[in-house]
């Protein structure tokens, strides 16, 4: 678990959610291991994802309308690298860490549909606060496995072994239109001794998806 930082460049690890039926699986809320790949683009779905979302600085401009616009609803979302563009990561700005769809609940609880592929499984779990009229606070946790043996060795007869949780933080505003939201998001990788691995920070913009 405690290789040198050259390591972690080359392979950290996923933010991931394992289901207890499928131990020698792995998926993540967002994939920096794939950002480090390919850089400046993702493969597949984020790709296809991020020209979906316009900038969202026109809709937070808005004339309209309502100052209690809710959080509550279907998002469909973009994290965005800001201020990762240094060692050992070297993820230049706005580069894409991942984007999908999250439902925020009205019980305060949250769950992400991530760009990973659906046969790794894809969901990871959060809870929310409201911080002031139309903004809000979301504390959210995956659990990161490596399949790759470069994070952790992994048991005899398996494929993948556990690296730690990952905490994803965001702090957003709603505009006042309620269909678009923007702010921070960050994320953090830890071993599972509670030590940090790596720390990524960017943007996040998610415009809502209604029934129409």
């Amino acid at each position: 678990m405690h290789r040198p930082l050259k390591t972690l460049a080359a392979v950290v690890g996923s933010a991931i959610l394992v289901f207890s039926w499928a131990s020698a699986a792995s998926a993540a809320c967002v994939d920096p291991a794939a950002i480090l790949k390919q850089r400046t683009s993702l493969p597949g779905t984020v790709n296809r994802l991020v020209p979906r979302l316009a900038d969202p600085g026109a809709s937070f401009s808005g004339r309209e309308d309502d100052d209690d616009a809710s959080i509550v609803g279907l998002w469909q979302f973009v994290f965005t690298s800001q201020g990762n563009n240094v060692a050992p990561l070297f993820i230049p700005d706005g580069a894409p860490l991942d984007a999908g769809y999250a439902q925020w609940h009205s019980d305060q609880t949250e769950i992400m549909n991530s760009s990973r592929d659906p046969a790794t499984s894809n969901f990871c779990l959060g809870v929310w606060a409201s911080t002031g009229k139309r903004s809000y606070k979301l504390n959210h946790f995956a659990l990161s496995w490596d399949n790759t043996g470069m994070l952790c060795k992994p048991p005899a007869g398996t494929q993948s072994c556990f690296v730690g949780p990952t905490n994803i933080r965001e702090q957003v505003t709603v505009n006042r239109r309620g269909d678009a939201y923007g702010g921070t998001v960050t994320i953090d990788q830890y071993d599972s001794d509670g030590k940090q691995l790596f720390h990524l920070q960017g943007t996040v913009s998610a415009h809502r998806i209604t029934a129409d």
